[in-house]
């Protein structure tokens, strides 16, 4: 591992952009999004994750697949709630057939969590609040600076490259980042009240309409936003002239996801569309890519409509 002072971080930042556009997670009041980085401007890792996924950086809403290619970017403070989405991104869109317009020009600057949004809820399906797989670079925030691990051969290269900024990880830096872990690790535990879903129970009951599903979907208004903030959905629809090949964000939770030509539609009912997305999440993605459809980020509750608290309905769920 090595470390960097914050009074450094900046500096390795802007050498950084020569090569790359970089994005960083911008806070407003208490929450933060995406920004793309400018000349003088100056961000912090610490935190909790961002109000919308990182999966837009590789998946647009809407995306003319025969565009001019973008600059490469880094993306820099990540949390492990979006490493876990892309991973699942990556094997829908890399496995044969391998989608060629998947974007692979984009480095992953992961950052550990230090704090734990309300509705952050990864605990509960046995995560934690950090990446620990699928990153160029991992920033765990100290008091003083950033524990660095490196996660991939372009990540080592860029610390060799910028070596002069950077100091071998002392003991003391080592025994504060364990401290900091196991503290993110009690607050989101404490929230969650200890929780740990029961997987198999849930996929058992998950596809059965019960009482639960009749009660929390009561409220659901298919305005499609937890699909939308979610960092695992990936649904969408072409639509191609002679000139441009346009790829369209779709939601199981539209009332025409479904819709086949001739007027069939077999998720007219709403509360069919609510449970495909827990069936989606919790039986077929586990089955055909042993993952979990889900990371535990809270963005879907965060942007209900129907204010459904989608950690209470899988408790519900898996009790029902």
């Amino acid at each position: 591992m090595k470390f960097i002072d914050k009074k450094d971080f900046m500096g390795f930042v802007s050498a950084l952009s020569a090569d790359a556009d970089i994005f960083y997670p911008k806070v407003s009041a208490d929450t933060s999004d995406w920004a793309k980085w400018q000349t003088g401007d100056k961000f912090s890792l610490d935190g909790h994750r961002t109000i919308l996924p990182v999966k837009y950086f590789f998946y647009s809403p809407q995306e003319n697949l025969r565009a001019k290619k973008r600059r490469p970017a880094i993306i820099f403070g990540a949390r492990g709630c979006d490493t876990r989405g892309l991973e699942l991104l990556k094997k829908i869109y890399l496995d044969d057939p391998e989608d060629p317009y998947f974007r692979k020009d984009i480095l992953m600057f992961t950052a550990d969590c230090t704090s734990a949004h309300p509705d952050c809820f990864c605990s509960a399906l046995g995560e934690r609040p950090r990446a620990e797989k699928d990153f160029d670079l991992n920033f765990s925030p100290l008091g003083d600076g950033y524990l660095i691990e490196a996660g991939s051969e372009k990540g080592k290269e860029i610390l060799r490259k910028n070596s002069e900024r950077l100091e071998d990880a002392s003991e003391t830096h080592k025994k504060e980042l364990l401290n900091m872990r196991a503290a993110t690790e009690k607050t989101v535990n404490g929230q969650n009240n200890g929780v740990t879903l029961d997987m198999q129970k849930l996929k058992e009951k998950i596809e059965t309409r019960n009482a639960a599903f009749e009660n929390y979907g009561k409220t659901c208004v298919s305005c499609s936003a937890c699909t939308t903030v979610c960092p695992a959905c990936f649904c969408f629809f072409l639509s191609e002239g002679a000139e441009n090949k346009i790829r369209y964000a779709d939601s199981c939770q539209l009332p025409g996801y479904a819709r086949v030509a001739g007027g069939g539609n077999p998720k007219k009912e709403l509360i069919s569309r609510f449970m495909h997305r827990f069936g989606c999440k919790f039986s077929w993605r586990p089955s055909m890519h042993n993952n979990l459809g889900c990371t535990g980020c809270g963005r879907c509750i965060a942007g209900c409509q129907g204010k459904i608290n989608f950690k209470e309905a899988l408790i519900a769920v898996s009790k029902s």
